[in-house]
């Protein structure tokens, strides 16, 4: 199993807690790929920032426990509090940013043949093995029409006053 995001509204909602699976992978490859992930490469080319994407929560207060018993923090409970605070998003900001993001897209139409992927024949061998593997994915729809879907549930979410929400990331 993978790991993936998923949304976590800070009140009680109807709306959907899913966050689109290619958008997650599209968010997560930083992790592994740095500078060469889509979303990195996307942000120098269309001159937007999406970090607000990689500010994930997790809600395994162990690890800050185990992390305390290792001396890498000095205080498990209090890290805890700072990181539920540092990663509470509102919900009109996440919205604006998808919005911008989607229309930057529009202007940008060609967007796709910006990224670099694995298959290109210009890159070294190295540099291949950094890059994600080219996938339809930005071509086909599916990527504006995940943004869409993510939009969608935000609007929802504050359409039932939901003014917070975390990423959780597992």
């Amino acid at each position: 199993m993978g790991m993936y995001y998923y949304l976590i509204p800070e009140t009680e909602t109807e709306c959907t807690t899913d966050f689109p699976s290619g958008l997650s992978y599209f968010f997560e490859q930083v992790g592994g790929y740095g500078e060469y992930a889509t979303v990195s490469q996307l942000e120098t080319e269309l001159n937007i920032d999406l970090s607000l994407f990689q500010n994930t929560f997790t809600n395994d207060e162990s690890m800050f426990k185990e992390m305390e018993e290792y001396g890498q923090i000095e205080n498990a409970e209090k890290e805890f509090i700072n990181h539920k605070k540092k990663t509470r998003i509102e919900t009109e900001s996440i919205l604006k940013l998808l919005i911008d993001f989607k229309k930057v897209l529009k202007l940008n139409n060609d967007f796709a043949k910006k990224i670099k992927f694995n298959s290109d024949e210009s890159l070294t061998e190295n540099v291949r093995v950094l890059c994600p593997p080219k996938i339809e994915y930005y071509n086909n729809g599916d990527f504006l029409n995940d943004i869409n879907g993510l939009i969608s549930t935000i609007e929802c979410y504050k359409k039932d006053g939901v003014k917070n929400l975390r990423l959780g990331y597992e």
